[in-house]
């Protein structure tokens, strides 16, 4: 037995003696390091070498919808658009041919506090990219808006946007409601038609400053050459000072119910908690929490849901013996200085109460039952969402910026890993006895709702009644 106590030592991962200073450096791990470089205005340049023939190079911007104003409510979707028609110096033809001729891809994606300007392009490509992305930041077509708003707010009109994309902008709503952070992304827009150029020349003037932009490169790209070009574009982007939001954001407990009989047999209904920010010590384990409660879709995935290993996907797919639900996402949200946690489903009209029911009881399970088995599986499938996602340089771009704005570094992988086994069921409890338990809810939901509970019976869900 002694022997056999010295071999299982001997073989014990190498990961579950290094210390946490030891993780923060990727190099330990033979993984290539985040290379991060502070301009002298503020402007910080991150990179990611790999050998991958396609490059991607991204500017990401401390500002988004938060940001706005009620009387300047859209102007971040307003200048997401109108990246698409050019610039002074790149009108739009122009900007079309030269992003074509290089074979490469723009996109310009707008979020409640980030907002993203990318390409994907050949390495040889690269310098071209960082003086196209630095003329749509720097310098945007704001003197399109005249001539391009009336096509832009028809393409909003005309555009369709997906069920689950209403319900999470009603769900801020319902929650941050006298905060920015409740404005909506997809619309509709109350004063959209008012907003003028001069409003948003006064939001970029605003929000983007150096402090705010981070410079992202990941491909077969030399972090020395990036730092020349984006020296060379962003040398000159004003400093303004690190962003300070004057109060957090307060979760409201209320509903904002979109009752409608006629659209069809399907109700659509979220419910969220107040969770965590990014940098929170409890946010790896908010994400293993949404693994334990995990996601559904009765015509999807390999393995049956009335089979399922987990608790609460077995609940709802054998509920009355036909199920309750036709799909449900456990989804966390993390903003800068507060979060959301919280379940999305969509099911027939006679079985709402069964399924937001089942959903209530399996999150209130987190603060009092939830069981090793539970945790461990759910750890494996956080890991394989993580790290079996595409693995593009595109991608690894778009980690790598957002990683520099929400958490000020790059983020090893096995950092991650470590922090993930970490957490175990006595920590899932505590985290969500805290956060969850008897805690206030927003509730949002679409359709005919006839069968939802009132808000004042979900309320009372969200405790274990046992006395």
């Amino acid at each position: 037995m002694q022997g056999a106590r010295v071999m299982r030592r001997a073989m014990r991962p190498a990961r579950m003696t290094r210390s946490l200073q030891t993780l923060v450096d990727p190099t330990a791990w033979n993984q290539a390091p985040a290379l991060i470089t502070t301009l002298p205005n503020g402007v910080r340049v991150a990179t990611k070498e790999n050998f991958s023939e396609i490059a991607s190079v991204g500017v990401f911007v401390n500002a988004g919808v938060r940001d706005e104003t009620k009387d300047m409510a859209g102007a971040t979707l307003l200048i997401e658009q109108l990246a698409g028609t050019g610039t002074k110096a790149r009108p739009k033809a122009k900007l079309t041919s030269e992003v074509e001729s290089m074979g490469a891809t723009l996109d310009v994606s707008a979020g409640r506090e980030q907002s993203s300007y990318t390409m994907s392009l050949f390495n040889k490509d690269v310098k071209q990219g960082i003086d196209i992305l630095a003329d749509l930041v720097t310098a945007p077509g704001l003197s399109n808006l005249a001539k391009e708003k009336q096509a832009i707010l028809r393409k909003l009109e005309d555009t369709p946007v997906s069920t689950r994309e209403v319900i999470d902008d009603r769900l801020h709503q319902c929650a941050f409601r006298d905060y920015a952070l409740g404005f909506p992304i997809t619309g509709p827009f109350d004063s959209i038609e008012n907003v003028t150029e001069a409003h948003l020349q006064a939001y970029l003037d605003t929000n983007y400053v150096a402090e705010n932009m981070v410079i992202a490169a990941s491909g077969a790209v030399k972090h020395e050459d990036i730092v020349a070009a984006a020296q060379a574009k962003f040398g000159a982007v004003k400093a303004g000072g690190p962003k300070e939001y004057g109060t957090k954001p307060y979760f409201c407990g209320a509903d904002l119910l979109y009752r409608n009989d006629e659209m069809g047999a399907t109700a659509y209904v979220a419910i969220g908690w107040e969770a965590v920010p990014w940098r929170s010590p409890d946010a790896v384990t908010f994400m293993v929490m949404k693994h334990v409660i995990g996601s559904y879709n009765k015509a999807a995935g390999l393995v049956p849901g009335n089979i399922s290993g987990n608790r609460v996907i077995n609940a709802v797919a054998n509920k009355m013996q036909v199920g309750c639900a036709d799909e449900f996402d456990t989804f966390m949200t993390f903003y800068k200085d507060t979060g959301m946690f919280g379940f999305y489903v969509a099911c027939d009209e006679v079985a709402v109460e069964h399924a937001v029911g089942e959903l209530m009881f399996g999150t209130n399970l987190l603060s009092f039952s939830v069981t090793d088995e539970e945790v461990e599986r759910a750890k494996r499938e956080l890991k394989a969402s993580l790290f079996s996602a595409p693995t593009s340089s595109a991608a690894s771009c778009a980690t790598l910026g957002q990683e520099i704005l929400s958490y000020g570094r790059g983020l090893p992988a096995a950092e991650l890993m470590f922090r993930i086994d970490g957490v175990d069921a006595q920590e899932v409890k505590r985290v969500a006895w805290k956060y969850l338990n008897d805690a206030e809810i927003a509730i949002t939901g679409l359709g005919p709702l006839h069968g939802l509970p009132s808000y004042y019976e979900l309320r009372r869900m969200n405790t274990m009644h046992r006395y």
